[in-house]
């Protein structure tokens, strides 16, 4: 027996099979054609052969009597006929040329008088087989003639001349007339010996012709028999495989009749289904399928019984013996009887219960969130599509809500991701609990969720985000003794069928969302889609469109501004770096105007490598500057520690500039250390380990400032301007800043005092102790170009003065 690997390919031998019957036939068919074509070519010359003799004699007997009467229409005819043997003069020379002239050869014998459909037989005739002897004799015989032919054309014209004289010259004339005799008797024997060469070519090829095709068709008769003794064997076998397969295969194969009972079936169909031969014929097929499935392809079933169609797939459940059910995949194709005329049906079945439940299982991961097993936000959008569409199309009302986490970060960071997880599972399950049956939940991403409320008018849908805020709020989530309290900011906004589509409600959803946590968390903020509030955050959102078109078309730029020492004197250079931007038109954006909305909507990020990108290329190009520098401070985002390649990002331009690291200093704002703390402590000890430094920007400005110190890499910390504006006229400023100062000093940080606007205020932190001052009294901003291009000495001795700045 042999093996799977072992078994002929049936199909590709009956293929190869029939493609050598037809085949067989095509060179039969070729090979009499070619004979027939032979045949005709010789024909064809032979006639030939009587039109170039009969042009040679008219020739002949025009010129004599031209020549006797002087007549110059003799002459005209004789031309004429003389044109024929000479166009078959011509042919003859581009046929057997080293290189055939086919449009040559063609012209010529068509002025030899010879049929148009038989010219390119005849042409092949002479190419291919003019070495055989009869043919070569014939082309001989051809040849002889060429010189007497152009001898007469000579003639001609002798005798035009003499008659053109006023006394022609009988004896001139006489001369002529016996050489033309003499050429005529010539032509006949040349013509005669082509006449007889050409009739040896043709019973020579007749007789060998016959013998060739005896022989050819004795082969393909032989070659015929075999191929069909083959091809009728395979299909025996190609018979006995069905069957075998049809007996064992493992895939179950039905054959039904067109009243729909079952005629046969092999042995999977009965293992699959657990029936014994005898229980399941003449049974109705019907009555196996699942009654709720009966109506499944019914319009196939109509198509292929009125032979509409040959065949179609469907997949519907089926009942076991034992009542339980599965998936089947059914293929059914209609097949004629060919003794009986009649149709039946072969249906192969598939049991494909376990491909179905894996099926369903991914449709479900598709469109669910796999932690709360909550829909996911692309489902989310899905319905909220068809909602906007039972809006638009029944007038109906429904609500849309965003809800954000407020504390989430904190508790995610504090006590791990798997202290997260189960709290986002304990906020979908109390969530869903204030809701109702018919309104749809979903986990947007993250710590955020979505909530459709059918039917639902405006005020209601508001008083429901209520009941979950307040339903979250009262959540003290516990984890391994440590306890968290929740609380949620809620947008809410209509659904109706002035909605324009569903990105536009997500996004207006999103911007409730954000007011309530910009009017203090913890809220809920329900807007209609014309509230002027807003129109204004539409307006704060369409800034991405605006920051996307500045990164892409390089409207961003870095100015700088110097940071000096306040007593002590420095030949450092140290300055912050500040991202600009410019307008379309050319005009400065104020930078108040279009960072937040960055932060906000997720283009920070690309800002902060962007900025960083630019100054580490530009501080590569100077290196006299760059042995000058102590420090540049480069700003970066919390949002920027939200990508986990940020990290790699920076090292990777480390080292393709080449800008050594304890050059950069690194400012993060005292809010985003708070909430990154995890992301932002791997950031500066990768970063430290490299030799940069980090400054906390803004500090002083949250509650927990000190409680996060101990546990960042910090170098230096920037004073809130708030404290450092008033501090000439405010005690409790001064206090504050000398309160930091002291902490600073403690950890053994440096103190930089923002927003120094005036020479008192600068002396005054020189009291305090405060190491550095930054401000629009010590230094306006300036192009970084500017900074670059200056001679470092000159410029550290600027930086050393302890007053003045540089513009």
């Amino acid at each position: 027996m042999r093996s799977k690997g072992q078994q002929p390919n049936l199909q590709r031998k009956l293929t190869a099979l029939v493609a050598g019957l037809c085949l067989t036939i095509i060179l039969t068919v070729c090979f009499m054609v070619a004979v027939v074509q032979v045949q005709s070519a010789i024909t064809a010359y032979t006639w030939g052969e009587s039109v170039w003799s009969n042009a040679q004699i008219e020739t002949v007997q025009h010129l004599d009597h031209f020549a006797e009467t002087g007549n110059f229409s003799e002459l005209a005819q004789a031309r004429d006929s003389l044109g024929i043997p000479i166009g078959d003069l011509h042919a003859r020379i581009a046929i057997t040329s080293e290189n055939l002239d086919w449009q040559r050869a063609r012209n010529g014998l068509l002025q030899g008088g010879n049929h148009a459909e038989d010219l390119t037989r005849m042409i092949l005739l002479i190419r291919l087989f003019s070495w055989l002897d009869q043919l070569e004799r014939a082309i001989a015989a051809w040849a002889e003639t060429d010189e007497q032919l152009l001898e007469l054309d000579q003639i001609g014209n002798a005798m035009e001349r003499e008659w053109l004289e006023t006394s022609p010259s009988r004896d001139k004339l006489e001369a002529l007339r016996e050489r033309l005799a003499v050429l005529n008797v010539s032509l006949q024997k040349s013509a005669r010996k082509f006449r007889l060469a050409m009739g040896d070519a043709s019973r020579w090829s007749a007789s060998f012709l016959s013998v060739v095709s005896a022989g050819f068709l004795i082969l393909v008769a032989l070659l015929s028999w075999y191929l069909g003794f083959r091809l009728v064997r395979l299909l025996k076998r190609t018979e006995q495989n069905f069957r075998s397969i049809f007996e064992q295969s493992a895939i179950g194969i039905i054959r039904i009749d067109t009243e729909g009972r079952i005629v046969n079936a092999n042995r999977a169909t009965y293992d699959i289904l657990g029936y014994q031969p005898d229980e399941l014929v003449p049974r109705p097929y019907r009555e196996l399928v699942h009654p709720e499935d009966w109506d499944v392809a019914r319009e196939e079933r109509r198509a292929i019984n009125s032979g509409a169609i040959d065949s179609y797939t469907t997949e519907h459940r089926l009942v076991r013996k034992d009542n339980t059910l599965l998936w089947a995949r059914l293929t059914a194709s209609r097949v004629w009887d060919a003794p009986s005329a009649s149709a039946y049906f072969t249906t192969v079945l598939e049991d494909i219960s376990e491909s179905h439940r894996l099926s369903t299982e991914l449709s479900y991961m598709a469109t669910h969130d796999s932690l709360t097993g909550l829909i996911n936000r692309r489902e989310f959008e899905h319905q909220l599509a068809s909602h906007l569409g039972r809006a638009r199309n029944e007038n109906t009302q429904h609500a849309l809500c965003y809800v954000d986490l407020d504390q989430f970060k904190v508790a995610n960071d504090t006590s791990g991701h798997d202290a997260g997880d189960q709290l986002l599972r304990q906020v979908a399950n109390i969530i869903s609990n204030n809701l109702r049956e018919a309104d749809t939940l979903a986990r947007l991403g993250g710590d955020e969720f979505g909530i459709i409320l059918q039917n639902c008018d405006l005020k209601t849908a508001g008083q429901v985000a209520e009941k979950v805020r307040a339903a979250l709020d009262h959540l003290v989530f516990t984890w391994q003794e440590t306890s968290h309290t929740i609380s949620c900011s809620i947008g809410v906004v209509p659904i109706n069928n002035e909605s324009s589509g569903i990105s536009a409600l997500m996004k207006a959803a999103d911007i409730a969302c954000y007011t309530a946590k910009d009017s203090g968390r913890n809220r809920v903020s329900v807007m209609s889609l014309d509230d002027e509030h807003m129109a204004s955050q539409q307006g704060q959102m369409e800034w991405h469109n605006r920051i996307q078109t500045a990164l892409q078309e390089n409207l961003l730029f870095l100015e700088c501004q110097l940071i000096t020492p306040t007593n002590r004197q420095s030949n450092g250079l140290r300055y912050e770096v500040l991202v600009r931007m410019r307008s379309a038109g050319g005009s400065v954006v104020p930078p108040s105007a279009f960072l937040p909305p960055a932060e906000r909507y997720g283009m920070a990020a690309r800002i902060d490598r962007w900025v960083i990108e630019n100054v580490l290329e530009n501080l590569s190009q100077v290196p006299e500057h760059l042995a000058a520098l102590e420090a540049c401070h480069i700003n970066l985002s919390g949002r920027s520690f939200d990508q986990a390649d940020f990290a790699d990002f920076v090292v990777d331009l480390f080292d393709h500039y080449q800008v050594p690291p304890n050059k950069i200093c690194f400012e993060i704002t005292e809010t985003a250390a708070v909430h990154n703390l995890l992301e932002i402590q791997s950031f500066m000890k990768r970063l430290s380990l490299m030799g940069c430094s980090f400054a906390l920007d803004d500090f002083g400005s949250g509650l927990s400032s000190f409680g996060y110190l101990r546990r960042l890499p910090v170098n230096c910390l920037k004073i809130d301007g708030m404290f450092v504006r008033d501090i000439e006229t405010d005690k409790t400023d001064f206090a504050m800043v000398r309160a930091i100062h002291d902490i600073g000093r403690t950890m053994n940080m440096i103190t930089v005092a923002e927003y120094v606007e005036s020479e008192q205020a600068r002396v005054l932190l020189g009291q305090i102790g405060v190491d550095l001052v930054q401000g629009f009294g010590i230094h306006k901003p300036c192009p970084l170009q500017d900074i670059l291009a200056m001679d470092p000495s000159r410029l550290s001795k600027q930086v050393a003065r302890p007053k003045g700045h540089t513009e």
